[in-house]
């Protein structure tokens, strides 16, 4: 036993493993080595069919118009570079495990040979990995593969004068981000969005704070009734979907039948040295992004709420005495 420590040769078998699933092989464990042996082949399949086309395809964008669509190649070289990375992260893992396994092995310490004996050990110790890696990987091909395709979009004259697959489109750098600048039109409607976005940020974030903040340190005083009551009422626009809500916020700003200007203003109006017209909530740019920003703080303030009412319960019983007895 001791001369089979001895004999294990921890550089040979990570240089084994450059071909995924030979390290494996050479620590004696044949279920993982088929495995990661045959993710590398179906890799490599891949790249032989159409991957090594798509990362060409990513770099020259079509070379044929009305037959070649610049934007779909686009799309698909974009998938193969996010495929690509995902093996080159396995294929380091690949190279660790076995200089890991080869390690252990080294030592005297007991590994995982058989496939039971593997996949126990995935149950126990990589369970969490399990939970979450479905929830990455949909993260990878609903959120960062349109942003990458967006972005890369922006580094390309794709414009209404360039439109596939009637014309091929290009890499033009960062001529775009300068356009911005340095072109009037551009110039104007880039400020004129930036500067709305970051007064609705601003506004919004600020709006839910404040409502989020206010409803849980209202609803943590003790001589409130029904608390529970109303921590569910707060909770509600988390509950309901989003699309229901702006559907019913939609009608509520109505110009015309809208509960806001039928009912809401009437009212106040009875108060006395109140003359307040109706609202062009839709038809009124100003108007119309101050509603915007009063439907993001409803949707966004119950996530402030539940944070703050956990710090709120948190906090001892103890500390709420002190600071009665101290003044």
């Amino acid at each position: 036993m001791q001369d089979e420590q001895n004999n294990i040769n921890v550089r040979k078998i990570t240089l084994m493993s450059l071909i995924p699933g030979l390290g494996q092989f050479a620590n004696g464990q044949a279920f993982k080595g088929i495995v990661f042996l045959g993710i590398f082949v179906a890799f490599i399949l891949q790249l032989i069919v159409g991957g090594f086309h798509s990362l060409i395809g990513l770099v020259t964008l079509g070379t044929v118009p009305m037959e070649d669509h610049s934007l779909f190649i686009l799309i698909q070289g974009t998938l193969q570079l996010i495929i690509t990375v995902i093996f080159f992260i396995f294929y380091g893992l690949n190279l660790l495990d076995a200089k890991r396994v080869a390690v252990l092995r080294k030592e005297g310490k007991k590994i995982n040979r058989t496939m039971k004996e593997v996949i126990h050990n995935i149950g126990d110790e990589g369970f969490p990995y399990l939970l979450t890696l479905p929830a990455y990987l949909l993260m990878i091909f609903t959120i960062i593969f349109p942003v990458l395709v967006t972005l890369f979009t922006a580094f390309t004259n794709y414009d209404f004068k360039h439109i596939p697959p009637a014309s091929l489109i290009d890499w033009i750098g960062v001529k775009n981000f300068f356009s911005i600048f340095f072109l009037s039109s551009y110039r104007n409607t880039f400020f004129s969005v930036f500067s709305w976005t970051v007064i609705w940020t601003l506004c919004a974030t600020t709006l839910q704070i404040t409502l989020g903040i206010f409803t849980a340190v209202i609803a943590h005083q003790k001589f409130i009734k029904f608390r529970r009551f109303f921590g569910i009422i707060f909770l509600l626009p988390w509950a309901v979907p989003a699309f229901i809500t702006i559907m019913s916020f939609s009608n509520i700003f109505n110009d015309s039948v809208g509960a806001i200007n039928t009912q809401v203003i009437p009212f106040i109006n009875h108060l006395p040295f109140v003359d307040i017209s109706a609202i062009s909530w839709k038809t009124d740019p100003f108007w119309t992004k101050v509603a915007i920003i009063m439907v993001q703080g409803w949707l966004g303030f119950p996530y402030i709420y539940v944070m703050v009412t956990g710090i709120l319960q948190s906090i001892s019983e103890d500390l709420y005495e002190a600071a009665k007895i101290d003044g």
